[in-house]
């Protein structure tokens, strides 16, 4: 009976030391970067609508930012294509222009831009260019956020576009870039940074976003595709990698944690997205700076309205 008794014991003991041991998540150990994000820097964001929180998030937290100023680009190419127009804005020309249902539109760029006067739309995309290039020779970091490997051509001038701009689909080709094409597309940068700006750092990502439109093998194969091309960009000097993509698919990995359309992240997987670049990028200085410059940015946006009319 005592026999008995101690071996229950000892069971419940193991049970419990067991569960108290658990883990229910593969927590990412975040990559220990060299260097902190300062007050004074200046940040360049590029690529997906993951890009745009992220942008949204530093912007809040008091730094210069300036975030996808060719508008969310979701492939390779094009990402790469607004990099080197940032670099030369003169070479802008009318492949890039197109003219439909009374608009003219950008494929270099996505529909925010689209204009129905011809003066508006230049004018428009020539600021955009001039400030997004004195901006990446100034800059200190840049955070490029890499959506899909599948694009469209427009068949017609035999160039990939940015955005479609709701032009009929018979007139664009499918296509999904290779690694060493995505890789090629980036040696006009990478060139240019050694003499506009060696001291920028490149910090890459991949999106979370899962694009299921594309079919889920086909996701797969695309994320696979954005993930080998950015490990042969790390070749170059001054790159970095920030495991966004792990970060919720491996570490949160819960439809908790997407959106109602289970793509999308949720705004509490953002919100930990967010938590982990601090943890990453911020020293204790800057994080007590950020979070002030967040608080005053709250406060202002709950100022009560006054009455004009007393």
């Amino acid at each position: 009976m005592k026999k008995d008794l101690s071996k229950k014991i000892l069971f419940l003991h193991r049970e419990i030391v067991f569960n108290a041991s658990m883990k229910f998540r593969s927590e990412i150990t975040l990559p220990q970067s060299p260097f902190t994000l300062n007050p004074q820097d200046k940040i360049m964001l590029m690529g997906s609508c993951f890009t745009t929180h992220i942008g949204q998030f530093l912007t809040e937290s008091g730094f210069d930012t300036c975030v996808n100023p060719f508008g969310t680009l979701f492939n390779p190419h094009s990402i790469a294509q607004g990099l080197n127009l940032a670099i030369e804005p003169q070479r802008y020309d009318e492949r890039y222009i197109y003219h439909h249902e009374d608009c003219f539109v950008s494929f270099a760029h996505n529909t925010f831009f689209n204009r129905k006067e011809q003066s508006d739309f230049l004018q428009n995309i020539e600021n955009q260019l001039n400030i997004s290039h004195q901006f990446l020779k100034q800059a200190q970091y840049l955070f490029i956020t890499f959506g899909t490997a599948f694009c469209y051509k427009f068949i017609e001038r035999s160039l990939i576009v940015a955005n479609c701009h709701k032009i009929p689909n018979f007139k664009f080709e499918r296509i999904r870039l290779a690694v060493d094409e995505i890789v090629a597309f980036f040696v006009p940068f990478f060139e240019w940074l050694k003499q506009g700006n060696n001291t920028l750092k490149v910090i890459f990502t991949v999106s979370p976003v899962r694009h299921l439109s594309d079919g889920f093998h086909e996701n797969t194969l695309s994320k696979s595709i954005l993930h080998l091309a950015i490990e042969q960009l790390m070749h170059q000097e001054q790159t970095y990698y920030f495991p966004a993509y792990e970060i919720l698919n491996d570490d949160l990995r819960d439809y908790r944690y997407y959106a109602l359309d289970l793509c999308h992240p949720s705004e509490a997987a953002i919100h930990y997205v967010r938590e982990c670049v601090e943890q990453a990028f911020f020293s204790i200085e800057t994080r007590q700076w950020a979070a002030a410059c967040r608080k005053r940015g709250l406060a202002d946006r709950h100022l009560p309205l006054i009455n004009n009319n007393r």
